[in-house]
């Protein structure tokens, strides 16, 4: 049996450690595979790079937890970068699970000696879509008395700081679309064109086409898409991340695919290829003594009862 027949009968069950392993190894070791750089990440990147040191971005977290695994990356990323020039950061939510999602991106903080309530505060959910983040926009205290932590908002010292959307040099949403949590429109709606305040994006892969048209207008300041958006940010910063993770593991589950594919196809097309029988070789030989077989003249005639041979 050779080597095609070989993978032709190969265990199933061969594949499946193979691919366990492919997305093992990089989640538990990023590689950090070559990506191109897209102008949109650059873009984005270059403006969060622009912004004072020291001063304060809002971050909304307007997604569910279907699509914490494109969005979440970003926030991590960002917020790296957002750290990396002692810039503030408020958090909140229009989803209920918003919140914790929030926690688990601000972790990354902790790194740079954050402190909660004097670097960062995550206010938690907010109900009511775009008329609540409106009046949040007018006066932040109206809406958030306690933040997710169950503590004052007004004694907060980042807090004391705001009392509008205009105190931001930057907003941000994290978003899957208008679902039952603000979408992209209403913060274009509210940040940029009510109080003047720079946008940026974070999307599911599926929403920067309709989205794009804002980056073009100059309404949003940058977007980033999905996952891959946000490995080429963390390469950007320097920071190996889930993003990198992701599309490490995605890439090599991707090649392995690709690969058990092309040499499947080779084998079965050399297994199932017709083989010549050596006998029919001989046969087939000019100038051959083998005797012919019965009725192998073409030109004879079968006998027939009734007819000639009569």
């Amino acid at each position: 049996m050779d080597i095609f027949e070989k993978l032709q009968n190969l265990d199933k069950r061969v594949f499946y450690i193979l691919m366990a392993l492919a997305i093992a190894i990089p989640t538990i070791n990023p590689i950090g595979l070559p990506i191109d750089i897209t102008k949109p990440v650059k873009d984005t990147f270059d403006f969060v790079q622009s912004l004072p040191d020291g001063s304060q971005v809002l971050i909304g977290f307007d997604y569910e937890p279907g699509d914490e695994i494109d969005l979440s990356p970003i926030a991590e990323a960002i917020f790296h970068q957002l750290a990396s020039k002692s810039i503030k950061i408020v958090a909140l939510a229009s989803y209920p699970a918003g919140p914790t999602f929030a926690e688990e991106c601000l972790e990354v903080l902790e790194e740079y000696g954050y402190k909660y309530g004097e670097d960062y505060v995550n206010l938690g959910h907010y109900a009511g879509g775009e008329p609540t983040l409106a009046a949040f926009a007018n006066d932040p205290l109206s809406i958030f008395a306690r933040d997710w932590r169950g503590n004052d908002v007004s004694s907060l010292a980042i807090m004391k700081q705001v009392s509008s959307m205009k105190d931001f040099s930057m907003a941000m949403t994290l978003n899957d679309g208008p679902t039952g949590g603000t979408g992209t429109h209403e913060w274009v709606r509210q940040a940029v064109m009510a109080h003047g305040t720079p946008l940026i994006m974070g999307v599911t892969g599926v929403m920067a086409a309709s989205n794009q048209t804002y980056v073009q207008s100059g309404q949003c300041k940058g977007i980033l898409a999905g996952l891959r958006a946000a490995a080429e940010y963390e390469k950007l910063t320097g920071k190996k991340g889930t993003g990198t993770v992701g599309m490490d593991a995605q890439s090599i589950a991707h090649i392995l695919i690709v690969a058990f594919v092309v040499l499947g196809n080779i084998g079965m097309f050399v297994v199932r290829r017709p083989r010549v029988q050596p006998a029919s070789i001989s046969a087939s030989k000019p100038g051959s003594n083998s005797p012919s077989k019965p009725g192998s003249d073409p030109s004879s005639k079968p006998v027939t009862p009734g007819g000639e041979g009569k």
